[in-house]
C-alpha cells in the first residue's frame, strides 16, 4: 500500500491497535478497490500489523484479488457465514481496536462487538481523511484533468444556451460534452439554476425555462479517474441590468482578493474572511450565507474547510475551491475556480472567470 508509513503512524497516534475501516471511499484510497459502490457495504479493510486485511464477497473478487500485495491480505467470502469468519480471524488479537464513528452505523456496530469480544472499541473520526487532505502529484493531475474537462464543457455550453431552454436540459447537455470528452460522469448532478432559483446555493434542477433578463447560474464538475472538479459561473441571458452587474463586479472582487491571499501557512479562516470583508464594505455580508471554499479529491466535499469556524492552515499539496457568492430573490451569483496550494502560493487550475452574457 502506498501510504503504508503513514498508516502505521496513525494507528500509533491514535493509540489502537487496529482500524477498521467501513468508508467504500476510504477503502478505495488506502487500496485501490473499489469494487462496491459507495452505498453498498460489501468490504471491509482492517489496518493491522504485520499485514493489512480486506474482506469481500466473491461477487468483487475479480477486482480484489489484483491488489493484494506483502501488506495487504484479501479475504473473499464465498458466503455470509463464512465473511462472518473472516472478519472475527482477523480481530484475534487486537486489543484496542479503532473505528470510523462518523461512518459506522448503529447495527454494524453491535454486530462487530460481538465479533470482537476481546477488543476495546475506540471511537474515531477523519482519520483517513486527514491523511487525504494532502494530495500527491497523480492525485492532482487527475483533478487538473477533470476541472479542465470542465470548463471545456462550459466553452461548449454557452455557445447553445438560448431562450426557453429548460434547466434540466442544459443539464443533460452538459453531462453529454463531459462524457465526450473522456469523463467517467459528473461529480454531482449539475446544478441549473435560473432566475429565482439562482439564489438557491443547492437548487435542484428542474424544468423552469431560461427567460430574457435572467441570471443562470451553472455549478457542475466532471469525474476523471474517480476523481472530482466543481467550477460554478453565473452567466446572463440578455444584458444585465445595473444591479446584476454591480453583484457580479463584486463577487468577481471578492473572489480575486482571496485568491491573492492564498499562501502556504495561512489560516483557511483568513481567506474567508478576506472574501466576506469585501462584502462588508458594502453591507452585503448576510448575503453571504456560506463558506469560502472546501476541499476536493476523490469526494466533491472534503477537507479543509474555508470557513468562518476552520481550523484548518493550508499546506502544499491541498487542493479546494473559492467561491463567493451573493443571493437576493431576484436570484444569485456564484463564481467558482479550484486552487491548488503550492510550497508559496496557490495556482488556479485552467482558466479564470471572464463575464458571459447570452444574446437574447
Amino acid at each position: 500500500m502506498q501510504i503504508q508509513a503513514d498508516i502505521a503512524r496513525t494507528l500509533e497516534s491514535n493509540k489502537v491497535d487496529s482500524l477498521l475501516i467501513t468508508n467504500p471511499t476510504n477503502i478505495f484510497y488506502l487500496t485501490g478497490f473499489k469494487g462496491v459502490s459507495p452505498t453498498e457495504r460489501e468490504a471491509l479493510l482492517i489496518l493491522r500489523k504485520p499485514k493489512n486485511i480486506l474482506v469481500t464477497a466473491k461477487l468483487y473478487q475479480a477486482e480484489a484479488k489484483k491488489i493484494a500485495s506483502p501488506n495487504l491480505e484479501v479475504k473473499i467470502a464465498a458466503e455470509r457465514n463464512e465473511y462472518e469468519t473472516f472478519i472475527r480471524e482477523s480481530f484475534k488479537g487486537v486489543k484496542r481496536l479503532g473505528f470510523e464513528s462518523h461512518d459506522l452505523k448503529y447495527l454494524e456496530f453491535q454486530k462487530f462487538k460481538k465479533y470482537a469480544k476481546a477488543s476495546k472499541f475506540i471511537p474515531t473520526k477523519n482519520i483517513i481523511e486527514n491523511l487525504r487532505i494532502t494530495k500527491s502529484q497523480a492525485e492532482i493531475q487527475h483533478i487538473t484533468k477533470a476541472q479542465l474537462i470542465t470548463q471545456t464543457a462550459f466553452e461548449q455550453i454557452i455557445k447553445i444556451i438560448k431562450v426557453d431552454q429548460t434547466e434540466q436540459e442544459i443539464s443533460n447537455k452538459l453531462i453529454q460534452i463531459m462524457k465526450s470528452y473522456e469523463a467517467q460522469g459528473p461529480s454531482f448532478n449539475p446544478i441549473v439554476a435560473s432566475g429565482p432559483h439562482s439564489a438557491l446555493p443547492h437548487h435542484v434542477t428542474g424544468n423552469r425555462k431560461i427567460k430574457k433578463g435572467d441570471s443562470l447560474l451553472l455549478d457542475f464538475g466532471a469525474k476523471y479517474k474517480n476523481y472530482c472538479a466543481d467550477f460554478s459561473r453565473t452567466i446572463f441571458i440578455g444584458p444585465p441590468n445595473t444591479t446584476q452587474q454591480k453583484i457580479y463586479d463584486l463577487v468577481f472582487k471578492s473572489q480575486q482578493t482571496a485568491i491573492k491571499k492564498l499562501t502556504a501557512g495561512v489560516g483557511a479562516k483568513s481567506i474567508h474572511n478576506q472574501a466576506l470583508n469585501v462584502f462588508k464594505q458594502e453591507k452585503l455580508e448576510n448575503r453571504f450565507i456560506h463558506s469560502l471554499g472546501h476541499g476536493i479529491g476523490l469526494e466533491v466535499h472534503e477537507k479543509p474547510s474555508l470557513s468562518a469556524k476552520s481550523k484548518d492552515k493550508l499546506t502544499p499539496g491541498m487542493v479546494f475551491s473559492i467561491e463567493p457568492g451573493l443571493y437576493f430573490p431576484w436570484g444569485g451569483v456564484r463564481i467558482e475556480d479550484l486552487a491548488v496550494m503550492g510550497t508559496k502560493d496557490a495556482k488556479i487550475i485552467g482558466k479564470s472567470s471572464s463575464f458571459v452574457e447570452i444574446k437574447a
